[in-house]
């Protein structure tokens, strides 16, 4: 359930797809300025990548810290969707049924996670702390966030030289041989990724990891070789190490199930059969841009820039459930979604433009779910119904109840919208789009 503002980045709830999407996608994109025998990052930028140590649980460990000592784990329908390390001690781990998780803890502690209120919070917080000390930090998913310190680091170089080179904090991935001073933008960088993770843990009470590198793939891909709260660099010449070390393609960042499954067919399964496969083999499968990103990918060649995440375009709300077959189970479902988003709608302010509702449907043969999506702009009347309850209309339950009555009405006409798009005319006429909201 999907409320869009035409305003700028889309908020993440999810970040592995988020992730993937960014590096490539079904449209082609932007041709990458790095040939293939391109060295692996820009020589002098620096990235940091900030990974929160399993952010559901400590924001829940945070809230009631009786829970810091006991075996948690975070419960969304079915599954643990994250676990404290005492509870990985035990045997527990992310995506466990929460009976496989019982039968091997059975002293586990399970908080519902249904409601992310809390969690988005947490995250905005940490994202705000980190862009007070550089506006350059991109938001991945809730627990995650990039940050180009490049500058920080050129202006540290500047103002206090060492007199015998640079030292690292934290650790080195791999290091082969005795450590120099040949990379002293790294080595500053490691310095500020501890201050910055000292600061989260000071100001926020959260701890996490973070990877060191001259890219965002990289530093992504380093971040969680030591873990919990441990932070490791990556040196240019250990990056090709790291790149065979992921095994099959699907490790890399940008090659989902899809774009695996063609790579297959021409006989790539591994990151290193990637990085040997001629590349005109590879163009005729994915077009040049792709072809080319693709291989860059392989050989960790990321130019992609920090973009600083700014408002989120689309405010939106999901759920999952084994079985849904009736209209009046969808009914129910979609107002209990669309409560949680209303109050959202009126906690950002901004108008919404469009409302989207997508369905996904399991089946045995297609575990990736078929999503379907319909959509319909939001008329301004609706819209500015929404925006005038405001705080007031969260404290008065009998307005705000009013005000998702209206909208179970509109919601039954969007309900018919499926079968009603079999008309020609409605699907080519952008204003009888409105009728389905009136």
């Amino acid at each position: 359930l999907v409320n869009k503002m035409d305003i700028s980045d889309e908020e993440m709830d999810g970040d592995d797809g988020q992730w993937r999407s960014r590096f490539t996608g079904p449209e082609e994109p932007a041709t990458s300025g790095w040939s293939v025998n391109s060295p692996p990052g820009v020589p002098h930028r620096v990235i940091l990548h900030f990974d929160l140590d399993c952010f559901y649980a400590q924001v829940e460990m945070i809230r009631d810290p009786s829970l810091r000592e006991v075996p948690l784990g975070i419960q969304q329908k079915y599954i643990i969707v994250t676990c404290n390390y005492v509870a990985r001690e035990r045997g527990v781990t992310k995506l466990m049924s929460v009976t496989d998780a019982k039968e091997k803890c059975p002293e586990l502690v399970l908080v519902r996670g249904e409601d992310l209120t809390l969690y988005r919070e947490a995250s905005h917080q940490v994202t705000e702390l980190l862009s007070s000390f550089c506006p350059l930090v991109e938001r991945l998913g809730f627990d995650e966030n990039f940050m180009d310190v490049t500058e920080m680091v050129e202006r540290r170089m500047k103002e206090t030289p060492p007199p015998e080179g640079y030292s690292f904090s934290g650790h080195v991935y791999n290091p082969s041989s005795e450590l120099d001073s040949d990379h002293p933008r790294l080595a500053l960088g490691s310095h500020i990724a501890a201050e910055l993770r000292d600061a989260v843990h000071s100001r926020l009470g959260l701890t996490g990891c973070a990877g060191v590198a001259t890219n965002k793939l990289l530093a992504k891909l380093v971040s969680g070789t030591f873990k919990p709260n441990q932070q490791t660099v990556l040196l240019p010449e250990d990056v090709g190490h790291i790149m065979e070390s992921l095994g099959g393609v699907r490790k890399v960042p940008g090659v989902g199930h899809q774009t695996a499954k063609r790579l297959h067919q021409l006989g790539v399964v591994s990151v290193k059969d990637l990085q040997l496969l001629p590349l005109p083999d590879l163009v005729k499968e994915f077009r040049g841009a792709v072809a080319r990103r693709l291989r860059n990918l392989s050989l960790g060649v990321d130019d992609s820039p920090v973009t600083p995440s700014g408002a989120p375009q689309s405010l939106s709300d999901e759920d999952s459930f084994k079985k849904m077959s009736s209209e009046a189970e969808v009914v129910e479902k979609i107002q209990q979604l669309l409560s949680r988003l209303v109050e959202r709608m009126q906690k950002d302010g901004r108008q919404p433009q469009t409302f989207r509702l997508t369905i996904r449907r399991y089946t045995p043969t297609n575990k990736w779910f078929s999503r379907e999506s319909r959509q319909c702009p939001i008329p301004s009347h609706l819209g500015q119904k929404i925006l005038s309850g405001g705080p007031a209309l969260q404290k008065d339950s009998a307005k705000h109840q009013s005000l998702l009555e209206n909208w179970k009405c509109d919601l039954k006409k969007f309900l018919e919208f499926p079968s009603k798009i079999q008309n020609k005319e409605i699907l080519e006429s952008p204003k009888s789009m409105n009728e389905f909201f009136l």
